[in-house]
């Protein structure tokens, strides 16, 4: 019964890949994904953010977000806040057999000094 069970948790989790990651290199970082990826990071963020009163509620400006599938999904962001910070949020989204939730696993921001340089060297 065991044996089963984790072959049809394979399956279905290979099913799950197959549908939302096709056309994506396995294992490695990619930037062509379904947007509700990058929704969800963008909503990570401003969690991330809602500690920062000076920015909570300041415009998030994504200049890049990649994700890599593993065993799960990494997620990574660079993105701008209120043209005053320079942010990265790095996280993971386990596979949702595992009913785990989404675990910020970096999180930093930096001034920014002048944002045509920023912004000049993420093109």
């Amino acid at each position: 019964m065991l044996t089963y069970q984790l072959m049809l948790i394979v399956t279905l989790g290979t099913i799950y890949l197959d549908y939302v990651y096709s056309n994506q290199i396995v294992g490695g970082w990619n930037t062509n994904y379904h947007g509700e990826l990058e929704t969800e990071m963008v909503d990570l963020a401003r969690q991330q953010l809602q500690s920062n009163t000076t920015l909570a509620n300041k415009t998030i400006r994504v200049l890049d977000s990649q994700i890599q599938i593993v065993a799960g999904t990494n997620l990574h962001l660079i993105f701008i806040v209120g043209e005053e910070q320079e942010c990265t949020l790095t996280a993971f989204k386990p596979l949702p057999h595992t009913k785990k939730s989404t675990e910020v696993t970096l999180f930093k921001c930096n001034n920014i000094t002048s944002i045509n340089h920023v912004t000049a060297n993420k093109n």
